[in-house]
């Protein structure tokens, strides 16, 4: 039996838009909004100082989880919020240069996108960058091509549109009109801006240290956690059905306007022996009570079931039962509820 192994290499953003990547269709869509924008290029820039480029210092913003995925693009499997950044951070530069006059370089417009050759010896042009879920429209392809978003459909498609104008803001306050200056800001960024990233030989191991770097309190919540867990339980030959079956359960809930970690807290209370239960703890007490939830045993069958919940839930809410009839009793305590909102 071969021995599963893991690669970790210290990579600048240079040495990582060498390689072409793709954020798989399973994946949550782009989500920063103008704070960690922002705050991502303040640390860059604070980090740089004004002082000669060769004695500015190393700046480490994180670690990334690929796999290989199809001709050798790789699937990134975590850190795609950044990544995705990065890349807009340099389209944003190219278009900042170009707008001042300057000729962006060669070197720059190859890490945004560059020639290669299938298996076919047929040379084809390819982004460093490909989101591959449905919610990000042609928004990236976009701006690599450097053409405007024209209508924005989707949240996603709105955020990545957003992370560039906050890029391009940032480049016109910091620096105005001098394209030097811009110039090495790009020569900091791609040269002694670092990341780790950590390569497996397939998706299962990917999504497994994917779990085990997020699984801490911080960054990703207990909903993201939950759906990467039932990823790493489904054949990959089914990823689509989870996919689906996921986005149904995420529509539903956002739908009604409830909040997720607040809807798993009510599914498990409903469902189990549980009286008290943090919204911090719920991915833990999925992971130790397997046994009693099943979705280990049938991780789409399981996601099936929060949809048919978080659908009853939306009934409930209206005072109706599950089969989407009036309730009088229903009916009672939402009045209930609301005259004891108007008595406080």
């Amino acid at each position: 039996m071969a021995i599963q192994r893991i690669q970790s290499e210290d990579c600048s953003v240079a040495n990582l838009f060498q390689s072409f990547y793709a954020v798989p269709d399973y994946q949550r869509e782009y989500v920063w909004d103008t704070d960690q924008v922002e705050q991502l290029l303040k640390d860059v820039r604070e980090e740089m100082g004004d002082g000669a480029a060769h004695d500015a210092p190393e700046y480490f913003i994180g670690s990334i989880v690929v796999c290989p995925g199809q001709e050798d693009v790789l699937d990134l499997i975590d850190g795609q919020q950044r990544m995705t950044t990065l890349y807009i951070t340099l389209c944003a530069i190219r278009d900042r240069l170009s707008e001042l006059g300057s000729q962006p370089s060669s070197v720059l417009n190859a890490q945004i996108a560059d020639a290669t050759v299938d298996s076919l010896g047929e040379e084809r042009r390819l982004y460093r960058l490909e989101l591959q879920y449905e919610d990000s429209g042609d928004a990236l392809t976009c701006l690599a091509d450097g053409n405007p978003i024209e209508t924005p459909s989707t949240q996603s498609m709105r955020n990545i549109l957003n992370a560039h104008h906050v890029v391009t803001r940032f480049l016109s306050s910091e620096f105005g009109q001098d394209p030097a200056a811009i110039r090495r800001l790009y020569g900091y960024l791609t040269n002694k801006v670092k990341l780790i990233r950590i390569q497996t030989e397939d998706v299962a191991k990917a999504l497994k240290i994917f779990e085990t770097i997020n699984d801490r309190g911080v960054g990703l919540n207990s909903m993201d956690l939950l759906k990467n867990l039932l990823f790493m339980k489904t054949p990959k030959g089914q990823f689509d059905q989870l996919k689906n079956t996921w986005k149904e359960l995420q529509d539903t809930i956002f739908r009604m306007g409830e909040k997720p970690l607040r809807f798993l807290r009510y599914f498990i209370f409903s469902r189990y022996d549980v009286e008290t239960l943090r919204e911090d703890e719920i991915y833990g007490w999925f992971t130790k009570n397997d046994s009693l939830v099943g979705f280990g045993r049938d991780p789409i069958g399981f996601a099936k079931e929060l949809v048919s919940a978080a659908k009853a839930y939306e009934q409930f809410r209206q005072g109706k039962s599950e089969t989407g009839l009036r309730n009088r009793y229903l009916d009672n305590i939402r009045l209930l509820g609301a005259k004891q909102l108007v008595s406080t």
